[in-house]
């Protein structure tokens, strides 16, 4: 299992309540809501582990407009959306 924990380093989340709201077991973990965890992921992780942690059946969840505009880098997002194109062809 991914340690999730080394993504939100500056909060106090424990790695198993990250995972929990990640599989949908938990709407929230602190603040912290499952549109917040995408991301931050895809604002921190590389694209080969964005996918091994949050695995293709869910970058649709992953890739939504509501978590899209949560990235503050426009040059990401513009990336992000391109990926999301790509995996919906």
């Amino acid at each position: 299992m991914v340690s999730l924990k080394e993504y939100f380093w500056d909060y106090n989340f424990t790695d198993e309540e990250l995972h929990r709201l990640l599989s949908g077991e938990s709407d929230k973990a602190g603040h912290l809501d499952r549109e917040g965890l995408y991301s931050r992921l895809l604002s921190s992780a590389g694209w080969y582990k964005i996918v091994e942690i949050i695995g293709l059946n869910n970058m649709d969840k992953a890739l939504s407009e509501n978590v899209l505009k949560r990235i503050k880098s426009n040059e990401l997002k513009r990336k992000l959306r391109i990926a999301k194109r790509i995996l919906h062809k």
